[in-house]
């Protein structure tokens, strides 16, 4: 006999003998051939007898049995698992219920396979010897060329559901177009040529505004403080503005000798027109720098100028 059938005999007489002996335990299992080639179904099958203590106790739950995932301990791909069933139990058994289930194998090594004993809670099974076989190839066999592109012809409710995304996202689009639109035409239009009217806050009357710098010039005591040549031109330009506003003498771009020609013609109180002369002249000196003012002489032109515009205001001034 050949050496390598000497091998396999001996291997088929060790599995057949430690399957004998596993019969007396409560797990078995068994595969419904011991030979297949390349890639070809194998079908192992476990079978647990317990009594319904034993099931009842959480004995053969999920984590009882063998947890394999993608392959077995001994390299077999698994294909496919059936889930855990339920029967009665064979009555020469002795037992209650018997928990079945199925694991379809296969293999793309040739030669002989061992699988272990597994564990199935305190029992282990018995060793499976599986030989694998290279596939017959006839002498003449040639590789096949490759297959054709498939061509997939989709239906009209399947092009409508592939398209549906697109459809929702265009129908969206278009609403908001349409929403943009109406309220468009509802935007009141202004007519052609009309133009928008601005509301433009009512100018500051004169006199407030020239009380309001002289008061403060008054209050701060800018002379005091090194800026004496600055008080007198903030004073003398309020008052010149006030000048133009009041009585319409264009008083704010010229000098006091113009404004002394321009006065006897003006509005002005003929007993406020050499006393404003004066005072202008003296504020030239203070901002020209052609002499220097006492703190009681800055603080008299500044009321000075204070009187000349509470008296000169006109009445619907004094109603404010």
């Amino acid at each position: 006999m050949p050496v390598g059938e000497w091998r396999h005999a001996w291997l088929v007489t060790l599995v057949w003998a430690m399957s004998t002996l596993s019969v007396l335990g409560q797990v078995q299992w068994s595969v419904d051939t011991t030979q297949i080639r390349w890639g070809e179904p194998l079908q192992l099958t476990a079978e647990w007898l317990l009594s319904m203590d034993e099931l009842q106790s959480g004995l053969a739950d999920a984590s009882a049995w063998p947890t394999w995932k993608d392959t077995t301990s001994a390299g077999l791909e698994i294909l496919s698992s059936s889930p855990i069933d339920t029967m009665a139990a064979p009555v020469e058994s002795g037992q209650d219920i018997m928990l079945r289930k199925t694991w379809t194998l296969t293999s793309w090594d040739s030669g002989f396979v061992v699988m272990p004993p597994a564990s199935f809670g305190p029992y282990e099974t018995s060793p499976l010897l599986i030989r694998v076989l290279t596939p017959v190839l006839a002498e003449d066999a040639q590789p096949m060329p490759p297959a054709d592109i498939v061509a997939v012809e989709w239906s009209l409710w399947e092009r409508l559901q592939r398209a549906g995304p697109w459809m929702v996202a265009g129908l969206f689009l278009l609403g908001l177009v349409l929403l943009a639109r109406l309220l468009w035409k509802r935007k009141p239009q202004r007519a052609p040529g009309q133009t928008t009217v601005v509301p433009t806050a009512p100018a500051e009357p004169p006199h407030v505004a020239a009380l309001r710098v002289l008061n403060t010039l008054k209050n701060e005591e800018g002379w005091n403080h090194g800026r004496a040549k600055e008080v007198q031109a903030l004073a003398s330009l309020s008052l010149r503005q006030y000048l133009e506003g009041r009585f319409g003498l264009p008083a704010a771009e010229r000098t006091t000798s113009d404004i002394a020609a321009l006065l006897p013609a003006s509005a002005v109180p003929v007993t406020w027109q050499t006393r404003l002369v004066q005072a202008f002249e003296q504020a030239d000196a203070v901002k020209f720098a052609k002499g220097e003012l006492p703190a009681r002489t800055h603080l008299a032109l500044l009321e000075a100028y204070i009187d000349f515009v509470l008296d000169t205001q006109t009445p619907d001034d004094d109603a404010r």
